[in-house]
């Protein structure tokens, strides 16, 4: 008799689990479609800081003002105005100025980038002075030096504007 008495209790349980299946099953979707929507909006990583303003309209002032630089040397080819000696406020400007964009740079969490391309312009401005003091620079020098420059205040510029994105 005890047997048949834990027969009729699984039978039991068994229809009332084929009753509830279907509010088991939209509980389990529901908690399914709650833990993915937690987990894609509150769970959001981010691996680069967010867009600054201040870098972006550093690095383009910089631009301008190195570019204006460059333009001199070029007008200067062959006078004895082309000197180091009448172009060194530029050097020490554009050092300050690069420094200063670095500092900051490096002050931002997640920002290694921007400050590992702020350090490649500032080798940038180095080079260019090293070669100076040597000797003036003709137009054909400058062309190569440009590029390189372009390159720098562009990369810097793109990864800022991604960041503005949200890219």
């Amino acid at each position: 008799m005890k047997q048949w008495d834990q027969f009729e209790q699984l039978e039991e349980w068994g229809n009332v689990t084929q009753s509830n299946r279907a509010w088991i099953i939209k509980i389990v979707l529901l908690l399914g479609l709650l833990t993915a929507i937690l987990a894609s909006s509150g769970c959001a990583v981010k691996l680069i800081s967010s867009y600054d303003e201040t870098t972006d309209i550093a690095v383009s002032a910089l631009h301008k003002k190195t570019e204006t630089h460059l333009l001199k040397l070029e007008a200067l080819d062959g006078l004895p105005e082309c000197k180091y000696e009448n172009h060194r406020a530029f050097y020490e400007q554009a050092k300050v100025e690069v420094s200063s964009i670095a500092v900051r740079a490096a002050a931002i969490p997640k920002n290694e980038i921007t400050t590992e391309q702020v350090t490649l312009l500032a080798k940038n401005v180095d080079t260019l002075e090293k070669l100076h003091k040597i000797a003036c620079l003709s137009r054909e020098q400058i062309m190569p030096l440009r590029i390189q420059f372009n390159s720098s205040f562009t990369g810097i510029l793109k990864l800022e504007l991604a960041k503005r994105r949200g890219e």
